[in-house]
């Protein structure tokens, strides 16, 4: 039996059986290629990170620094130029007051009652002042019992004043309290004896809100006093949050500073692209990644080989083999008989590089996705009725608010990329509202990925001079409602060097409500225009002799710069209503209605002057006053450009409205020009300015555009300027070089209220249905009838909700005639029309 067992249990000995291996199972491998491609991709993941955080850092990082940097410092910069127009308009209303004849009598006498008369005054016509006082030569001592004190400080004011040496604006810092202090000698004409000194102390109210002008939600505003190795010490500030470190800016002819700290809305705008830089990165990364995997692939296929033939150990096998792969591709790459850079390069890798050859068009467009979520536009919310014939323009609030700005900006920035523009100039008027319209039309269009250069507080002929002499942009933006009233505000647009008008203002309405704008991150910068524009014209403009003047800017615009220029140019200037007030206290800013020039006619005659000038809300409208107060309205003041600017320049074309003289195609024609009548409106006339290639032309509305010499667009400052030159030149008064020109019997422009709805209506069924016997009739703007004895007309307003007529007649029974033959034909077609003539 044990045998037997012994026998079976051997298992050589058991027949057909199979036997059971006793060998170990064999340990499982990691490929050499799959080793050599893990180590490729370490090694380019890891030199992937390294590149990734240095180029974030260089590309990134430290470029959004500089950005933010060069941001802050020009709002920095921006802000110090706004306190010194600030402290400038200030000064020369100072300097008005100390300049009266009654104040300087007042002191001699030392009359109390007087003095503290006109301290009431001053206070009533100038807005935050605290504190108004009078010293008589030498008899100013030190009082720091009463408030605000006399100290050194003020003292040395004083005496310099006394002595008229130079004296500049110093912050009076007691505690809490803040106040400004001016010191001027009485009175301010420098070749006076002076008779005393007036100390007019300010809040820093005004201050104040010259640092928040252009800085709403920008950042964190400070200006501060300094003096010598003294602590500086807080004058005024505007509050706002601050991510950033901040930027210095002096103040010229102060001691003080503006220190601005950006807030995250600016640093913002300093963004990098990162999501293209991203992209660049990820694309170079996968393209290392491949790299990396091929060359693992090749290095472990020839481990593989080596493995094979009798190598032991796949780690070090790799290293020595992956300087072998190495150094074979090198030597293929240098045998290869095409050069690299001969290799084709497909469109869409040229467009991907960037070799594509740049066109204008496409200098600056980013992307126009959208996305899928983003709301409608409310038609409600842009009103069809602003998008007028040649601006934009409505009632601040509820037709023109901030949200409509901010869609027209990133519509009219989307516009600009379309024509090739990158950059859009931007100013405003001085209305309450225009800052902050400016802050968000500005906000708005760098959304869109177009840049901005802010040109700021300027009359509109700068914003097209900057179109016509910087090089960043031909296109800008201007908010203003021009001369309608405070109530109202606007848009006038440039696009490409033309301004926008007609079909093409419909159009943007149309992008605004199909939400048709790009998506992208522009950036703001500054230019200050004023000092270019008051240089190029002083080349321009020669004098020959001494000319008085006196400017009504009507507390718009114009007065920033217009009482400059003319004393640049050597007047002897008198400003009328030239300080700053949005509301337009004095008079509408509207020189064609004839009871705006009252003021000015009144003070023109009190000087003694040569002529006064009446400029509109933007400072593109002139209407002139003689020194007898004699009203020029435009369409004659064209007659004499026209006889200076033809005479010189034989055959030229003159432009002129439908409201215009009959007067002027003799004019014209006499001396040797071609008279062509056009549409009223600026951006029609330029258009037809710039298809006739004429010289002058102008509306009667004031718009006088001069190409002769100067830009061609309506600049009402230019148009004084050359005035004054024939003026200086001719050696006569203004009335006796208009008496030279034929004059009718004619009306001002009378305007019949009609709801915006209805007013072209009534002008087209005029057309059709009017019954005007022979005269000849001209419709190309409106509808105009000419008579043998004299001229009518009645035209849609294209700024506001009214009919606008003008009659000229031989006579003043003629002219009779003419107004009762419309006044009938328009009742006919609507009898509720009512008629003022002495609108």
């Amino acid at each position: 039996m044990a045998d037997n067992f012994e026998k079976f249990s051997d298992p050589d000995r058991l027949p057909n059986a199979v036997q059971v291996s006793e060998e170990k199972p064999k340990k499982s491998r990691i490929s050499p290629v799959a080793i050599s491609r893990i180590v490729a991709i370490l090694l380019a993941g890891l030199i992937s990170g390294l590149l990734v955080r240095e180029v974030h850092r260089i590309q990134v990082l430290d470029k959004q620094s500089t950005r933010l940097s060069e941001l802050s410092l020009q709002r920095a910069q921006l802000t110090a130029q706004n306190v010194e127009v600030y402290l400038q308009t200030i000064s020369r209303a100072i300097g008005q007051f100390a300049s009266k004849p009654i104040l300087e009598t007042a002191l001699r006498k030392n009359d109390a009652a007087q003095l503290e008369d006109f301290s009431s005054l001053l206070r009533s016509q100038l807005e935050h002042v605290e504190s108004v006082r009078f010293f008589l030569p030498g008899k100013a001592v030190l009082n720091d019992k009463i408030f605000p004190p006399v100290r050194f400080s003020e003292l040395e004011l004083i005496r310099f004043a006394e002595n008229r040496k130079p004296t500049r604006v110093e912050a009076l810092i007691q505690g809490k309290e803040r106040l400004i202090t001016i010191v001027v000698p009485v009175p301010a004409t420098e070749t006076a004896p002076v008779a005393g000194t007036m100390m007019v102390s300010l809040s820093v109210d005004g201050l104040s809100a010259a640092l928040e002008q252009n800085n709403i939600g920008m950042g964190h505003v400070e200006l501060t006093q300094y003096f010598g190795k003294g602590k500086p010490t807080l004058v005024a500030h505007y509050r706002g949050d601050t991510v950033g470190g901040s930027s210095e800016y002096k103040v010229g002819g102060t001691p003080w500073d503006v220190k601005f700290s950006p807030s995250f809305r600016l640093s913002e705008q300093a963004r990098v692209n990162i999501p293209f830089i991203l992209f660049g990165l990820a694309v170079l990364s996968l393209v290392l990644m491949a790299a990396a995997l091929w060359l693992g692939s090749r290095v472990g296929e020839k481990v593989v080989k080596v493995r094979e033939s009798g190598a032991k150990g796949a780690w070090g096998t790799i290293t020595a083999v992956a300087a072998k792969v190495a150094d074979e591709e090198l030597s293929t790459l240098h045998s290869r008989k095409t050069n690299i850079l001969d290799v084709d390069i497909t469109l869409g890798d040229e467009q991907l590089l960037g070799l594509e050859e740049e066109k204008k068009a496409s200098k600056h467009k980013p992307s126009t996705n959208k996305s899928k979520e983003e709301p409608a536009v409310a038609d409600i919310s842009i009103p069809d009725v602003v998008f007028r014939a040649y601006d934009i323009r409505g009632k601040y609030g509820s037709q023109i608010n901030e949200d409509f700005a901010l869609r027209l900006g990133a519509a009219l920035g989307s516009e600009a990329l379309d024509v090739g523009e990158d950059t859009l100039l931007v100013a405003r008027d001085a209305r309450t509202h225009s800052p902050k319209l400016t802050e968000y039309l500005i906000r708005g269009i760098l959304n869109s990925g177009c840049h901005v250069v802010n040109i700021g507080t300027v009359p509109t002929p700068l914003m097209y001079f900057a179109t016509e002499t910087l090089e960043q942009s031909s296109s800008g933006v201007m908010v203003t409602a021009s001369h309608n009233p405070a109530d109202q505000n606007g848009f006038k647009v440039v696009m490409d060097g033309k301004c926008r008008s007609e079909q093409d203002i419909k159009s943007i309405r149309s992008r605004m409500l199909s939400n048709d704008v790009y998506q992208g991150a522009g950036e703001e910068s500054r230019i200050d225009i004023t000092p270019s524009y008051i240089d190029a014209i002083f080349s321009d403009v020669a004098l020959a002799g001494d000319v008085s003047i006196v400017i009504d800017a009507a507390n718009a615009v114009a007065g920033l710069v217009a009482p400059r220029l003319f004393e640049e140019l050597g007047c002897r200037v008198t400003p009328l209503f030239c300080d700053l007030d949005g509301k337009f206290p004095n008079h509408e800013p509207d020189p064609t209605v004839e009871k705006n020039l009252q003021p000015l006619i009144e003070k023109v005659k009190e000087m003694n002057a040569d002529l006064g000038v009446a400029l509109d809300g933007d400072g593109d409208r002139i209407v002139v006053v003689t020194s007898s107060g004699k009203i020029i309205w435009p369409d004659r003041l064209l007659m004499l450009f026209a006889k200076d600017i033809v005479s010189r320049n034989p055959g030229a074309d003159v432009v002129f409205d439908v409201k215009s003289t009959r007067h002027l195609n003799n004019c014209i024609s006499e001396v040797g020009g071609r008279p062509i009548m056009w549409k009223t409106g600026h951006s029609p006339m330029k258009a037809k300015m710039a298809e006739t290639g004429a010289l002058v032309g102008g509306e009667y509305s004031g718009h006088i555009f001069i190409k002769d010499r100067w830009y061609g667009f309506d600049d009402g400052l230019y148009a004084a300027a050359r005035l004054i030159e024939i003026l200086s030149l001719q050696g006569q008064t203004l009335d006796e070089l208009f008496a030279e020109f034929p004059e009718s019997p004619a009306t001002p422009e009378i305007r019949v209220e009609v709801p915006e709805e209805r007013k072209f209506e009534v002008v087209k069924a005029l057309i059709e249905k009017g019954e005007f016997g022979g005269g000849k009739i001209t419709t190309i703007d409106g509808i105009r009838v000419d008579y043998s004895n004299g001229w009518g007309l009645v035209r849609a307003s294209n700024t506001s909700a009214h009919l606008t007529l003008r009659f000229e007649a031989d006579d003043d029974n003629a002219l009779h005639q003419l107004k009762s033959l419309f006044v009938k034909e328009l009742k006919i077609i609507d009898s509720s029309l009512s008629f003022d003539w002495n609108s």
